[in-house]
């Protein structure tokens, strides 16, 4: 038990970094799920990051509300755009979100009440490393349970067909949006631990490069069930640090992971255990004749 802690004391800030980035994976992956490319969750995890820190600040909330109220603000900002842009599809959606996200940064940016160029400091420590382990464990049972339930097979259809999915009944308009603004809540959340975790935050954390990480995060692991978004992160994030000592090529290293997951598994990390499984029934068992011994046999 004590070197667990020691362990945990030496790298939990790496630790914590992972957790945060599964977080939001699985935000980007709700909308992905319902068959959403959208790019917004850097934007949610900046308002959600900004609003606990001013909300504890200028408003004297304490931290625990604070992250509450910060993802309902989020909830309801995630509303009031999901309800028009998600009549998009595809790369219009994704520009639409993008260009929400960049409001949001630019709005920060320029914002003296937000600190601007400057960014936030001073922000009031709260969050522990448990605080964000303990969310990521909620988040995979809420997952696993969705998974289960028919809403996740609602939202299953409609991102596989969602002609389809209407014809079969279910409100695909009220599931997308849901979908969305339970993605917003989810980065929120996360916004709200790092707020609190590094007493600064600034509008350059969450750009545009950032987004695109995250979504990188998901299509690596695999967007087949919500293991596959935590390990792409886990994976992704632990790269670099596995392979510092390489210096510049770990980056090198990095970019073509990368590459070669998507060229040769485009359905991600988790394609890898159907791989094994498939060969694994492919290989004769010990005991079992081969054709050269039934031939010898004969």
């Amino acid at each position: 038990m004590t070197e667990i802690l020691r362990f945990l004391n030496s790298y939990d800030q790496l630790i914590y970094l992972v957790a945060q980035n599964a977080v939001l994976a699985l935000s980007i992956y709700m909308t992905l799920k319902a068959g959403q490319l959208s790019i917004a969750c850097m934007g949610f995890m900046a308002i959600g990051a900004y609003a606990s820190a001013i909300l504890v600040m200028k408003a004297g909330v304490i931290y625990p509300w604070s992250i509450l109220l910060a993802a309902c603000i989020s909830g309801l900002i995630a509303t009031v755009v999901g309800v028009p842009i998600l009549r998009l599809k595809g790369v219009y959606l994704a520009i639409t979100t993008v260009g929400f996200g960049e409001l949001v940064r630019f709005t920060a940016l320029n914002w003296d009440f937000l600190g601007g160029a400057m960014g936030l400091s001073g922000i009031p420590q709260g969050t522990q490393l448990w605080h964000i382990l303990l969310f990521l464990a909620l988040l995979i049972y809420c997952f696993h349970m969705i998974q289960l339930s028919r809403h996740g097979r609602a939202l299953l259809a409609i991102g596989r067909d969602e002609t389809a999915a209407k014809t079969m009944g279910i409100s695909t308009t009220r599931y997308k949006v849901t979908a969305f603004v339970a993605g917003a809540m989810i980065a929120s959340v996360a916004g709200s631990f790092a707020a609190h975790h590094t007493f600064y935050i600034s509008p350059v954390e969450f750009g545009f490069s950032q987004a695109v990480l995250v979504l990188i995060y998901a299509v690596f692991g695999g967007l087949r069930n919500h293991w596959g978004p935590i390990l792409g992160a886990v994976v992704l994030t632990l790269l670099p640090e596995v392979f510092r000592f390489l210096q510049d090529w770990r980056l090198i290293i990095y970019g073509l992971s990368v590459l070669m997951v998507v060229i040769y598994f485009p359905d991600g990390l988790m394609e890898l255990r159907r791989f094994f499984k498939k060969s694994k029934q492919c290989s004769p068992s010990p005991n079992e004749p081969t054709l050269l011994t039934k031939g010898g046999q004969q």
